[in-house]
């Protein structure tokens, strides 16, 4: 039975980088990726984890014991978990809850792994482009994170706090780095670049505070033993 499901995760995993999930209609990759997503070799081991998950299970107990715990499910390439983590704050402060003991996660998973790029990362692999996302300042594809400490005109609404600004207020973010390795892959091939390379410069350009969970679905999967509330934050 061991040894089914180690082969069942096998094609699994060898699906995601062979298009054959794209193609199923889950769109896992970008559509301007979907042509280049015919990999036949893994240049990086998705089935062994770089982390253990320990501080991340640490982190969600910690959550988890806070006052009206809650997480932003960011799959997709919108700002709409950070806009709602600033209402959230600013609601509960109206109704008796301080920042301080609120419980609030952004889980950067999927497409949302962007937000969790420095300036340098996206900028150097054209994550922008790659994955769809618009800069609100320049109406281009981002060459930096422009979420990260917003100027005016990032958000629709002013005055809303970027994600280092959450981070100040207590805020956790994890990132996917089931999805690191995956888009490394994707982007390795599209640039003519060592997979390992490109992924070893996603953890490296990993934003200062972001913590590292094996998968965001290992993270999601978590959330009610931690009674940590669920909103999925893909759409308004």
């Amino acid at each position: 039975m061991k040894t089914k499901d180690q082969n069942t995760r096998r094609k699994f995993f060898s699906q995601l980088t062979t298009g054959a999930v794209a193609a199923a209609g889950l769109a896992f990759v970008p559509q301007a990726m979907r042509a280049q997503a015919g990999m036949n070799r893994h240049a990086i081991d998705l089935n062994n984890s770089s982390h253990s998950g320990s501080t991340a299970n640490a982190v969600l107990k910690g959550i988890g014991q806070k006052e009206h715990p809650l997480a932003y499910d960011m799959s997709s390439v919108n700002p709409w978990g950070l806009m709602w983590s600033n209402v959230y704050y600013i609601t509960n402060k109206e109704t008796g809850t301080s920042e301080s003991r609120l419980g609030i996660l952004n889980v950067l998973r999927h497409h949302g792994m962007i937000f969790a790029m420095n300036d340098a990362t996206i900028r150097k692999y054209e994550l922008g482009e790659f994955f769809g996302l618009i800069d609100p300042i320049t109406n281009k594809p981002a060459v930096r994170n422009p979420y990260y400490t917003p100027e005016e005109g990032v958000f629709p609404i002013p005055g809303l706090s970027g994600i280092k600004g959450l981070q100040d207020k207590g805020t956790t973010f994890f990132v996917c780095d089931m999805a690191r390795k995956v888009y490394a892959q994707f982007v390795g091939k599209k640039r003519g670049v060592d997979p390992e390379i490109v992924y070893k410069d996603f953890v490296k350009g990993t934003l200062p505070g972001i913590v590292a969970s094996p998968s965001g679905v290992w993270a999601l999967g978590r959330l009610a033993e931690n009674n940590i509330a669920y909103i999925d934050a893909s759409i308004g």
